[in-house]
């Protein structure tokens, strides 16, 4: 009996010492494991475009959603105003994306739009917005002071590619 158990713990041994010691070797043909993906970039690209499509349809309310909650404040007063994303006299259109670069815990995005003020020109204009990620998703945190640009870049610059 005690040399029936001591047999079955010796096969027992040998057959879980085989499939674990072709990890280590498996291990070592392959490499360790794949670093992971960021895609911080294109969720920060992303969160921008449905930024500038909102300001296009005039939509603030899916805009304001696009935000993170410490410019909810600043968004109601000023949105609609003068100078406001979704000011209802000022028509945006043709917002791309023009960079995307890490910045601190975030991502700078830059875009380019035209502003087309009632009754004017339209004007090409670049805005830098700083997205970041927090416990409820990504968010826009900061809108820089738009910059008015010499002319609207020819072709949107491609998504980062993985």
């Amino acid at each position: 009996m005690i040399r029936r158990r001591a047999l079955t713990v010796a096969v027992l041994t040998a057959a879980l010492a085989v499939p674990l010691g072709g990890c280590s070797i498996a291990d070592s043909i392959v490499g360790a494991d794949p670093v992971p993906i960021d895609e911080s970039p294109q969720k920060a690209r992303a969160h921008v475009e449905a930024y500038l499509a909102a300001m296009a349809k005039r939509d603030a309310a899916a805009g304001r959603k696009l935000l993170c909650p410490t410019l909810a404040g600043t968004f109601d007063k000023t949105a609609k105003g003068e100078g406001g994303d979704f000011n209802p006299d000022v028509r945006v259109a043709g917002g791309v994306v023009t960079g995307v670069a890490a910045e601190g815990d975030g991502q700078k995005v830059t875009a380019a739009m035209l502003v087309t003020p009632k009754g004017g020109k339209a004007t090409p204009v670049s805005v830098t917005f700083l997205v970041t990620h927090i416990d409820s998703g990504w968010c826009i945190a900061r809108e820089d002071t738009a910059a008015v640009l010499p002319s609207m870049p020819a072709t949107p610059i491609p998504s980062p590619s993985r």
